[in-house]
C-alpha cells in the first residue's frame, strides 16, 4: 500500500480500518490527514499521509512549508524565547468615505503591492536564515502561494481523533503547533505596523484601502508610499486602477493592467471612514 494518497481516498481508507476494528489515530490539519496505525502500546507502527485532491496541481513552493518550520523548530529547541506578539490583528483597512468619492469621480488610483511581503518580513525579523530567504526570494514569482503558505502554516492547528477497535474516542486539539504560533503573529504584527505607518504617512483623503500586502491610494501620494516602502526595506510593484462600485460592505475595483474587476467584503471594524 502506498505511503501517501489524496484526501479523496481518506474516508474510504478510514472506513475500512473501522470495519476491520483497527486501533489507530487520525491527525487533521488544513488539507492534510495522517493516519497512524497503532500497536498495543499506542505506538505508531505505520502511517499514511493524505494531502490535496486528486487532479489538483501541486502547489509551487510547497517545500518551503517544511523548510520554514524546520528552521523555527531548531530555534525553539535551542531555547529561544518566543517573540512578543499580539494575537488577532488584521492586515486590512478601508476608508469607505474616500472609496465612495473615488467611485463618483471615476479618478485613477494606484495599487502598490509589496513583493513577497510576509517572506521578507519573516527574514527581517530573523526568523528564517539568509540561505532560506534567498532560496524563496529567487523563486518568488513562481512560488508566490507557497511562500505565503509557509508563513501561514506557522498558525495551523492540528486535531487528533483516536480510534480503539474501530470506534472513535473523540477528537482533541493537539498542542504540538502552539510553539510556532508566536512567530506567525509576530510577522503579522510587523506587517500591521508597516500598514499603519504607511497609511499615516499620506493625507487622510488619499488613502482608499489596504489589503494584506497592497495599498490603494490617490496618484498624488504615490511617491510618499514608494519612499515609505523603501525605508521599510520592501521592493514593490504597482498598477493603476479605479473603483467601479461601493456597497455597504463591499467594494469593487478594476485593475487597468489586466482589465479584471475584483471585489472584497469589509466591515465597520476595519473601516476608518465612518465614525465609530
Amino acid at each position: 500500500m502506498p505511503k501517501s494518497g489524496h484526501i479523496n481516498h481518506f474516508h474510504e481508507y478510514v472506513s475500512d480500518l473501522k470495519q476491520n476494528e483497527a486501533t489507530f489515530k487520525v491527525e487533521l490539519s488544513g488539507n492534510t490527514r495522517i493516519v497512524h496505525l497503532l500497536d498495543a502500546y499506542g505506538k505508531t507502527i505505520r502511517k499514511r499521509l493524505f494531502f490535496g485532491h486528486e487532479g489538483d496541481e501541486r502547489m509551487a513552493g510547497l517545500e518551503f512549508v517544511s523548510m520554514v518550520r524546520r528552521e523555527i523548530k531548531k530555534r525553539i529547541e535551542q531555547g529561544e524565547k518566543p517573540p512578543i506578539h499580539e494575537i488577532g490583528t488584521r492586515v486590512v483597512k478601508f476608508n469607505s468615505k474616500n472609496l465612495k468619492k473615488a467611485k463618483r469621480t471615476g479618478e485613477e488610483l494606484y495599487e502598490v503591492d509589496l513583493n513577497s511581503c510576509y517572506w521578507v518580513t519573516a527574514h527581517k525579523l530573523g526568523f528564517i536564515s539568509d540561505e532560506l530567504f534567498e532560496k524563496g526570494w529567487n523563486k518568488r514569482s513562481e512560488c508566490k502561494i507557497g511562500l505565503v503558505t509557509s508563513v501561514g502554516s506557522l498558525n495551523k492547528q492540528t486535531y487528533v481523533e483516536q480510534y480503539e477497535y474501530g470506534k472513535s474516542q473523540g477528537m482533541i486539539k493537539d498542542g504540538k503547533d502552539e510553539s510556532y504560533r508566536p512567530y506567525y503573529w509576530a510577522i503579522i504584527n510587523d506587517v500591521v505596523r508597516v500598514m499603519n505607518s504607511t497609511i499615516a504617512s499620506v493625507p487622510k483623503h488619499h488613502f482608499m484601502m489596504w489589503l494584506t500586502d497592497c495599498i490603494y491610494i490617490k496618484k498624488e501620494s504615490l511617491e510618499i508610499v514608494q519612499n515609505q516602502f523603501e525605508i521599510e526595506g520592501f521592493e514593490h510593484k504597482m498598477n493603476s486602477c479605479h473603483i467601479s462600485n461601493v456597497e455597504d460592505n463591499r467594494v469593487h475595483w478594476v485593475n487597468h493592467q489586466t482589465g479584471e474587476e475584483k471585489y472584497i467584503f469589509f466591515s465597520r471594524a476595519v473601516d476608518i471612514g465612518v465614525e465609530k
